[in-house]
């Protein structure tokens, strides 16, 4: 058998007597060590972060839009504090609902964290060879396809959430 080299990965493979490149287990650790951790790495700091602001500002949005009502209360016992207060904060609500769903931290947040978990899935299927991986000739290669195909349709589903925020966009412009 001969070595050969794949374009896409950088690796090398053996050829088996029908043509096929086989991935060898050192060509899998490097790819699982360096792309697949690296991946894995991002969607799992890019959840959290969407699922942080996701709370951020929807605890400042419920948070002061039940205030308001007893703000304005308040201008029963000093006159004017309550109203300037209220008037203040009612504003600052709208914007934060703007801003979270211009950037839909929920939507991104479930959609990455959904990918993460699709993506630790396959290693545990791998090396458990159960799954899409029993009675595969060559498990590695297939992994290395099936992370790629969940990579790639994070990447398409993301571009049409974008196109989604646009169009609601656009629907809201011809409203107002």
């Amino acid at each position: 058998s001969s070595d050969l080299n794949c374009p896409d990965h950088g690796t090398t493979g053996t050829t088996i007597p029908n043509q096929q490149v086989i991935m060898t287990d050192q060509d899998f650790v490097a790819y699982r060590d360096g792309r697949y951790k690296s991946i894995m790495e991002f969607y799992d700091h890019r959840a959290v972060s969407n699922k942080r602001w996701h709370g951020v500002f929807s605890v400042y949005i419920l948070s002061t839009s039940v205030a308001i009502a007893p703000i304005l209360a308040i201008d029963l016992l000093v006159e004017g504090v309550g109203k300037i207060t209220a008037a203040i904060l009612a504003p600052t609500v709208a914007l934060a609902t703007g801003l979270a769903s211009k950037f839909g931290f929920h939507d991104h947040w479930l959609s990455y964290r959904a990918t993460w978990d699709a993506l630790q899935h396959e290693v545990h299927w791998h090396d458990a060879s159960v799954g899409p991986y029993k009675g595969v000739q060559d498990r590695n290669a297939l992994f290395v396809e099936r992370v790629e195909q969940l990579i790639s349709r994070e990447g398409t589903d993301w571009l049409a959430r974008q196109a989604s925020i646009e169009q609601r966009k656009e629907t809201e412009k011809k409203r107002s």
